[in-house]
């Protein structure tokens, strides 16, 4: 364990040098598109790339803090079964008249065991996220578990799923498979219906309409909680920022059921799609004044979102 924290101390250290010599005390990692500074009132700050290798090594730097925390306090556990163990050898006979001699002294020989075991364990667990539209995740320090395909139910049948999933591009099928359509239930994958307001950036892609939807299911082992809003660019205070974009759904007169879901502002699209095969059918969603708080929120505007890690 403590090897484990001076290797990552030291890619912490190169990454530092490699990025410059501070870093923002805010750990929030900011992204936003890359408006021309005339639109937001101010000059453009560092590239995105340097601002996420900023704000990861301060999270780095801070799970690299709780790590030790975490081994003072196993230390100091070890250390009071020691003496424990050390006591009860010596002060024979038990000082439990529930328990003989022996279990005690195993007891706490599997105590001390078992918490060194964990304390040369790596830390697990983490966030996993989708990011829709994309083929990899975007933050570095962030492994993507499935490349996949967006899927779902047919645009204009009133029945079937009404969420999206990220299928994998590469299916594994049961023992038991029978050809032709039985079961009434069917998933297909997903396309761009662009319409003339298209707000997305097309660094990655020249044409999205009719294209098929790429999506990554990502995992970021050193901030356990996600969270995607809705109307934001930006995370709060303390959050990181995976990746911002627009909410896409269905039409709203077709009789298929979607969810909102939050794809990336520079979408990517699957090689050899284009050919309108329709299926299940993704649109910008708009904003309706109404119930809806207006203004603020501007009517017919396309709704942006932003997924957070803590």
């Amino acid at each position: 364990m403590a090897r484990s924290i001076i290797d990552a101390c030291i890619l912490v250290s190169v990454i530092y040098v490699t990025v410059g010599q501070s870093t923002s005390a805010d750990s929030r990692c900011v992204y936003t598109f890359n408006v021309p500074a005339s639109d937001c009132g101010q000059t453009p700050g560092p590239s995105v790339d340097d601002q996420l290798l900023k704000s990861h090594v301060i999270a780095l730097q801070a799970q690299m803090k709780q790590m030790a925390s975490d081994m003072r306090a196993m230390r100091e556990h070890i250390d009071r079964q020691d003496s424990e163990l050390r006591n009860l050898k010596k002060d024979r006979p038990t000082s439990d008249p529930g328990r003989t001699y022996n279990e005690q002294v195993l007891l706490h020989e599997t105590t001390i065991n078992h918490t060194r075991t964990l304390s040369q364990q790596s830390p697990t667990g983490g966030a996993v996220y989708t990011r829709w539209g994309r083929k990899t995740a975007r933050i570095y320090f962030t492994g993507v578990i499935i490349a996949g395909v967006l899927a779902g139910s047919y645009y204009d049948h009133p029945g079937g799923a009404s969420n999206v999933l990220c299928v994998h591009r590469d299916p594994e099928w049961g023992p038991k498979t029978t050809s032709g359509y039985q079961s009434g239930s069917y998933i297909y994958g997903a396309e761009y219906e662009m319409k003339p307001n298209d707000p997305f950036s097309k660094a990655n892609a020249q044409s999205l309409h009719n294209n098929n939807v790429p999506c990554a299911v990502c995992h970021v082992t050193s901030r356990p909680t996600k969270l995607m809003i809705p109307a934001r660019l930006t995370c709060p205070d303390g959050w990181c920022n995976e990746y911002a974009g627009y909410l896409m759904s269905g039409w709203h007169n077709h009789k298929g059921r979607t969810t909102y879901t939050c794809v990336d502002n520079a979408p990517e699209v699957i090689d050899g799609g284009g050919s309108d095969q329709n299926g299940l059918l993704f649109y910008n969603t708009e904003a309706k004044c109404g119930s809806l708080p207006c203004p603020k929120y501007i009517d017919g505007w396309e709704v942006t979102c932003v997924v957070c890690t803590k």
